[in-house]
């Protein structure tokens, strides 16, 4: 019998422990660049959602049964509902980390409930809201030892000058679906769909958008098509002193981008990690328009490449134990272990009143690197054994200088 719903997972502790480290460093980089918390409900009604989801996330919607309400498939639709409607100092810039779904085929690192961790900027027309996005986005991969990611940008400007000038305006939408899958599916693969689509043109289109050339010379290229949406891709590489890939070909599947939008990808099996771009047009369809963009971690994909990395697991916050080596002692190790707490040192102790042997097992089980053994004799000389696990190397401290040595 299966116990939890298709593309839904449990979180034992060695794997929640992981994901709650990721979430507190992606908030405090966030906090760094002056970005504050906001929540939303799970929940939003049917047409908040429909609004401006696209056709192709419209069909991954949870709708509940009473056909009102569903389950919130990113978190940017829900902040453009509040900030539409939010008196607040321009530029607001707001976080939020939760989950969110999306009924769509479970595969490797893709799940139907999944976690995001989105930044993003209301009332900034400047692209330098965009590169600080893409500067907090350089400092979350440092963060996680990924050195050099691979950041790729467009302009859906330039898309739909592109679709103007080949004449496919009205099959935009159908011809942007496609060229997205092309990461995944391959350029074959895609041309067939697109020459299905538009003939002759969508060869164009391809040759157009796969160009092999520089930025600057991509950028020459379909500046007489969209010149706004190449001078903002020039503005947007100028401030930001990294690496950038002009990708001509990235669409971003959401339908309601509409300048720059950009990709993060640290490693070509997991895909994309990051992601986001301007959507200026999305708030005023739940009130007062204003200028916005954003970008969106996918906690899951990076977890996944985390836990690659690491060597080993941690299964427990607990940095010590106090051990009881005699039944009658155990009201002096909680003592013990209470000072520790005090001073800020995660601790445990034996509360099944357990055998110092069986207290052992228990501590190697979860891996705890420190061990304070409390006995007659150490109680009587106020000096404890402290024990490194890794190393088996012990010291006789005071209380006083046990918690010295475990704040190192």
């Amino acid at each position: 019998m299966k116990l939890t719903p298709k593309g839904m997972r449990d979180f034992l502790p060695e794997e929640a422990i992981i994901r709650e480290e990721v979430r507190e460093r992606i908030t405090n980089i966030y906090r760094l660049y002056g970005f504050v918390p906001m929540e939303t409900p799970a929940l939003e009604y049917i047409e908040t959602l429909r609004a401006k989801a696209g056709e192709e996330i419209d069909k991954q919607i949870f709708v509940l049964n009473d056909e009102r309400l569903a389950l919130r498939f990113d978190l940017t639709v829900p902040l453009a509902r509040v900030s539409a409607n939010l008196e607040t100092a321009r530029p607001f810039k707001r976080y939020a980390i939760g989950p969110v779904w999306r009924k769509e085929e479970p595969q490797k690192g893709r799940f139907r409930e999944f976690w995001q961790a989105d930044a993003d900027i209301i009332g900034c027309p400047s692209m330098r809201a965009e590169a600080e996005l893409l500067s907090m986005a350089k400092t979350l991969c440092s963060e996680f030892g990924f050195e050099k990611p691979r950041i790729l940008l467009n302009n859906r400007k330039i898309l739909n000058g592109i679709a103007k000038r080949l004449d496919f305006e009205e099959k935009k939408d159908e011809v942007f679906r496609t060229l997205d899958k092309i990461d995944k599916v391959g350029r074959d693969v895609v041309e067939d769909e697109i020459i299905k689509i538009l003939g002759q043109r969508g060869e164009e289109l391809l040759d157009l958008v796969t160009t092999g050339k520089k930025n600057e010379e991509k950028l020459e290229i379909v500046e007489k098509i969209s010149n706004e949406g190449a001078q903002e891709l020039r503005r947007i590489l100028s401030l930001c002193n990294f690496d950038i890939e002009v990708d001509l070909a990235l669409v971003r599947g959401l339908g309601y981008y509409t300048g720059p939008v950009f990709e993060i990808k640290l490693s070509d099996e997991i895909g994309t990690v990051m992601a986001g771009g301007r959507y200026d047009n999305l708030l005023k369809i739940y009130g007062r328009g204003d200028y916005a963009t954003g970008i969106s971690v996918g906690i899951e994909r990076l977890i996944t490449l985390i836990m690659e990395k690491r060597e080993k697991k941690k299964f427990t916050y607990s940095k010590a134990f106090v051990a009881c080596a005699e039944p009658e002692l155990y009201n002096q190790a909680s003592q013990i272990a209470s000072y520790l707490r005090k001073n800020g040192i995660e601790t445990e102790t034996d509360i099944n009143e357990r055998s110092l042997r069986k207290q052992f097992e228990y501590i190697d089980a979860l891996s705890i690197p420190y061990v304070i053994v409390v006995g007659k004799r150490e109680l009587e000389k106020g000096r404890f054994v402290l024990r490194d696990m890794k190393t088996g190397k012990e010291e006789l401290l005071t209380e006083e200088e046990i918690a010295i040595k475990l704040k190192e």
